[in-house]
């Protein structure tokens, strides 16, 4: 052996190979998949596309796998029955089956409302919510879903009536909705993005407002819709996931905000000329929502009370806060 050399020992190479060992398994293993399910046709979905086109699941060693769905309520049972690993929603529908010892939470918000318009037909008469009393409404969010209890909300106390107690107040999927409308079977239906900007944009239809800007006006709270939810088996057992899943969907978001070209893609693919996208951009960007804090939150139990006094006893006559955890959001 030449002076100076100093060859490795057996253990010494014993030791670097299994120090070698996870290492190379962390280079190799394949990234964990996640099984989000959500409402078709919604925004929710545009995002996700970016979120996996761009890889920015990935880079956090998880794989998004989209599942959708023709109704909310389809949505839902498989949150509740574990079909599906994350599911989109509304928050209503998450703090009553929570009340209810449903195992299941609310990890992250996504969306406040902004494109939750009732439309009519561009020719109705009809002008303001107060002049649907009498008329048939149609929802895509099912009789519990947050966006129906919302509707019931604001007619009940702001206007005088109650579609549900008039027995006129009807559902459908949300693609089939500006059909019934412009058939003449709906006089008016519930729609959000990207439906709602769809059917402005076909110059068949007009809104005969915003629900969460009317929510806004009347109670002074900003309103939160949808969020993410998961069940409490795959949140204990998958906290880097749902971290992870969190992070994903807010870079996300921002890249959407910052490239209108998703938009312009979005409205091409569905017959309409990108110069149109403008439209469904400052509506869906003004919708994302981007602060999850126990002030949100309380937020919502507020809005728990009002949506108590509609749907009557047995609707979240308990605000459980387990229904709702903060802990996987980014931190500002």
């Amino acid at each position: 052996m030449a002076q100076g050399l100093i060859m490795p020992g057996r253990r010494t190479l014993l030791a670097g190979a299994a120090l070698a060992v996870p290492a190379l398994r962390r280079a190799t293993a394949a990234p964990t998949v996640v099984q989000v399910g959500g409402l078709a046709q919604s925004q929710v979905q545009i995002v996700l596309d970016v979120l996996k086109t761009q890889g920015m699941d990935r880079k956090r060693d998880i794989l998004v796998e989209s599942r959708t769905y023709p109704t909310l309520d389809a949505v839902f049972t498989a949150i509740r029955g574990a079909q599906v690993d994350i599911g989109s929603g509304g928050w209503t529908a998450i703090a009553q089956f929570r009340s209810r010892n449903i195992p299941v939470v609310m990890f992250m918000p996504v969306g406040r409302g902004v494109s939750l318009d009732v439309m009519v037909r561009k020719d109705s008469p009809l002008r303001t919510l107060a002049d649907l009393a009498d008329r048939k409404i149609g929802s895509f969010a099912g009789a519990a879903g947050t966006a129906t209890v919302l509707l019931r909300v604001l007619t009940k106390n702001y206007y005088g009536y109650d579609p549900a107690e008039t027995g006129r107040l009807q559902f459908a999927g949300p693609g089939l909705l500006p059909t019934l409308v412009e058939r003449g079977e709906l006089d008016a239906a519930l729609m959000f993005d990207p439906v709602a900007s769809r059917s402005l944009l076909s110059g068949k239809f007009r809104s005969l407002g915003n629900l969460s800007d009317i929510y806004r006006e009347k109670v002074g709270d900003d309103f939160l819709w949808i969020g993410f939810s998961t069940n409490d088996t795959y949140m204990h057992a998958n906290p880097r996931v749902l971290s992870g899943f969190a992070e994903a969907w807010v870079e996300a978001v921002a890249y959407v905000k910052a490239n209108p070209q998703v938009y312009q893609s979005y409205i091409t693919s569905q017959g309409f000329d990108a110069s149109q996208a403008g439209m469904l951009a400052e509506r869906m960007n003004a919708d994302y929502v981007q602060e999850w804090t126990p002030a949100t939150i309380a937020s919502l139990r507020r809005f728990a009370t009002f949506a108590r006094g509609v749907m009557g006893p047995g609707y979240l006559d308990q605000f459980v806060d387990a229904a709702f955890t903060t802990d996987f959001y980014p931190k500002a």
